[in-house]
């Protein structure tokens, strides 16, 4: 079966994911593997918080046994604390398994990913652990550039969420390429699974008109109109080309800076969540979704899944000037 890997790190802000992990995994027929990782860093702050206490007292035991014992503790600890969360879970009738790792944060999420059986990471950013105090944040960003897998990231919040997770609409980035089109499969599934709408939204920059050589008599109003019809064209041949089953799906046109765009239109719409593909390059204007992506990720408060597109996909379109204009 496969895993959705909730990377967790003691604090309630990290456990903001495990809602998001709950909801998705029956959707994705899929268990939940609870991962803490304990570094040296960790080992360290122990020792030294140890030394002080003892510091007041008698002779302190040799370091080699302190050592050991500080091991000890930190993985105990872990092992409670995710057996704790692990029997939440059950209770939800989500079947879950729990691993303490030994190494730096983000190596070790990214390689438990790598087993070949993770079909999704979920992780809280800008979460903070009682022991290390790793931020998330941080750790995130480099899981997101190393992970063999989706990403789901959700924002953690001071004071919790408001309420549980739930999927009506989902907004899917398209740039016109096939890149980015691998982020069609996972949003139809969950949207199939869950009657949630998916919204397609295809940015058109200001400038676009001018640098796909559109003639020049024409009005830049003119030029992004032309365009608009044309995205407008290729978003509903991306519908159709999807077994749709009884998905409502709607394509958008937005103009302006493509991050802006979708973090603006996710808002707008009321996204319960983007799903999005990295590193696809647009026909239009070779926007990096790679780039953009980043941008989206630190600007939103929707929850984001991030999927690394394949190069081999190839391209799919590529707008063209009109041939004539009156």
């Amino acid at each position: 079966m496969d895993k959705i890997l909730v990377p967790l790190d003691g604090s309630a802000l990290a456990e903001q994911a495990l809602p998001y992990a709950q909801l998705i995994a029956p959707l994705l027929d899929a268990s939940v593997r609870l991962i803490r990782v304990i570094s040296y860093a960790d080992h360290q702050h122990l020792l030294a918080s140890e030394q002080m206490m003892l510091a007041k007292g008698g002779p302190p035991p040799p370091l080699y046994v302190r050592e050991q014992q500080a091991w000890k503790q930190l993985r105990t600890h872990a092992e409670r604390y995710l057996a704790a969360q692990a029997a939440l879970l059950r209770r939800a009738g989500v079947d879950v398994e729990a691993e303490v790792a030994v190494d730096l944060p983000a190596e070790a999420i990214v390689e438990n990913a790598a087993r070949g059986d993770c079909a999704l990471i979920a992780m809280a950013t800008h979460g903070y652990g009682g022991l290390s105090r790793w931020a998330l944040g941080s750790i995130a960003d480099k899981v997101v550039q190393a992970a063999p897998a989706p990403v789901l990231l959700v924002r953690a919040a001071a004071g919790g969420p408001a309420a549980a997770p739930a999927l009506r609409r989902i907004l899917v980035p398209l740039d016109g390429s096939a890149l980015a089109e691998q982020a069609l499969p996972l949003a139809a599934t969950l949207a199939a699974e869950t009657g949630a709408a998916l919204l397609l939204l295809l940015v058109v920059e200001p400038s676009l008109g001018m640098e796909l050589g559109m003639p020049p008599r024409l009005r830049p109003d003119q030029a992004l109109s032309l365009l608009r019809d044309r995205l407008m064209r290729e978003a509903d041949r991306v519908v159709g080309g999807l077994d749709r089953g009884h998905v409502s799906m709607t394509p958008l046109v937005a103009e302006g800076h493509p991050a802006e765009a979708i973090v603006d239109i996710a808002a707008q719409r009321h996204a319960d969540l983007i799903v999005m593909s990295t590193h696809g390059r647009s026909g239009l204007r070779r926007w990096a979704l790679g780039s953009i992506a980043d941008k989206v990720l630190h600007a939103t408060t929707t929850p984001l899944i991030l999927i690394g597109a394949q190069a081999s996909a190839g391209r799919s379109w590529e707008p063209r000037p009109p041939e004539e204009h009156a």
